[in-house]
């Protein structure tokens, strides 16, 4: 018990970025410019629709604009930077705003399924080497009262519409004090 209490102070307030912030602004900055170009393709496709395009055609590409924006979206809501706190955590994504989750609003802990497994990674491992190579480890929290643009991650981790938020070692610094001290507030609901 002295050593959950121990994990619980050491995580309180610490803030847990990606380790490679420039990494990380170029995929969410990619992503918001990729749903700029989505949106300003949107109004094209309506000038065509008014110049005689065929519905069937107009349809396609709606429905493929409207599959590719699920991906974007992903990658801005689905490892945000957080902040462990009494009280729960805090989000601090790069594009949308910070938002508070309460340790009772998260409903379930579970292995994030997005994640690489160990056996697709032989690049990876010959470009980092054999010995400084670290399989991919995360969780996700299903956490149903943060907005909608978290439910793209949900969906694509099999979660439904449930919004979700992922904790992974590739995205989150001191990744084995940010878990333990998540593990300590919620375990009751981990998987």
């Amino acid at each position: 018990m002295r050593s959950d209490m121990q994990a619980i102070i050491l995580a309180m307030s610490a803030l847990h970025t990606h380790p490679r912030p420039w990494i990380d602004r170029l995929v969410q900055f990619g992503a918001v410019g990729f749903l700029a170009v989505t949106a300003a393709l949107f109004v094209w496709q309506i000038a065509l629709a008014l110049s005689g395009l065929p519905p069937a055609l107009l349809l396609l590409t709606t429905l493929t604009m409207a599959l590719l924006i699920v991906p974007a979206l992903w990658l801005t809501t689905a490892t945000p930077a957080v902040e462990l706190r009494a009280a729960g955590l805090t989000l601090h994504p790069r594009i949308w705003r910070q938002r508070e989750i309460a340790w009772a609003d998260i409903r379930a802990v579970k292995p994030y399924p997005l994640l690489p497994e160990q056996q697709g990674e032989q690049v990876r491992k010959a470009f980092v080497g054999r010995r400084k190579y670290v399989p991919a480890q995360g969780v996700m929290l299903i956490v149903p009262s943060l907005p909608w643009i978290y439910r793209c991650t949900g969906f694509l981790a099999g979660e439904g519409f449930t919004p979700v938020v992922a904790l992974t070692n590739r995205t989150h610094t001191d990744y084995d004090r940010l878990i333990k001290g998540v593990r300590v507030r919620t375990a009751e609901v981990w998987s």
